[in-house]
């Protein structure tokens, strides 16, 4: 049996999360008393009452210089669902932004399967349009001290298989300034959610930055995706 490495992250990007207990909970159970518990999202669902189980958090070993969460917003009739959870980090004298974010899935349950699966590539694309919008307006235009900024999270998408089309999605990020580090890659050291229920292998989630120098990142089937940012 192969033995997996340990992992020791400064910040962990987290998405399906149930609620801020099980977020708090969790950071204990990894190290407790190390990792501070900033902000875990409180988004509805539209099926069902109360919050929703499938919620966005940033857990980290330093202490946030500001934190919050916003639900995507409809645009044109496109109404995504969730939303994304920012830190603002001061790292020695470097200040970053993180934002952990979890996209519309490719679930189908009832419908016309071409046109439901072109639904929730809008809504992808709708919500990464929001967010490019967010850095730009309000993080370079009133958090001034940020210089780099990590996008991560599980988009549900992948370059590889059609039915599960990313290329507006990507593009955005990718005109924005934003490299994925999986650019030069084949799928089989990318594969982020194996294959299941005649679904093929895929990537599916992603650690974009920009302005920041990073490694390449390591992704293990069922294990987080990790990736080294190197402060200047």
């Amino acid at each position: 049996m192969a033995l997996r490495r340990p992992i020791d992250p400064d910040i962990f990007l987290l998405q399906e999360v149930r609620d801020y207990d099980v977020y708090a909970r969790l950071g204990e159970a990894i190290a407790p008393g190390i990792y501070h518990v900033a902000i875990c999202s409180a988004f509805k669902e539209p099926f069902q009452r109360g919050l929703g189980k499938q919620q966005v958090a940033i857990l980290s070993k330093y202490q946030a210089q500001a934190a919050w969460a916003e639900p995507w917003k409809s645009m044109n009739g496109v109404d995504p669902l969730r939303g994304f959870a920012f830190e603002w980090f001061k790292i020695g004298d470097e200040n970053i932004g993180v934002y952990s974010v979890h996209l519309q899935s490719n679930l189908i349950t009832h419908g016309d399967k071409e046109a439901e699966t072109a639904k929730n590539i809008q809504k992808r694309e709708v919500a990464v349009t929001q967010l490019v919008a967010h850095v730009h307006d309000v993080i370079e235009t009133t958090m001034l001290a940020i210089k780099g900024i990590v996008i991560g999270g599980d988009f549900n998408t992948n370059h590889d298989q059609e039915m599960f089309a990313a290329k507006k999605t990507r593009d955005s990020l990718i005109r924005a300034g934003y490299q994925n580090g999986f650019e030069q890659l084949p799928l089989s050291q990318r594969i982020t959610h194996p294959g299941t229920h005649g679904s093929p292998d895929a990537t599916f989630d992603f650690l974009f930055t920009r302005d920041l120098k990073a490694s390449t990142p390591i992704a293990t089937d069922r294990w987080p995706v990790t990736r080294e940012f190197h402060l200047r």
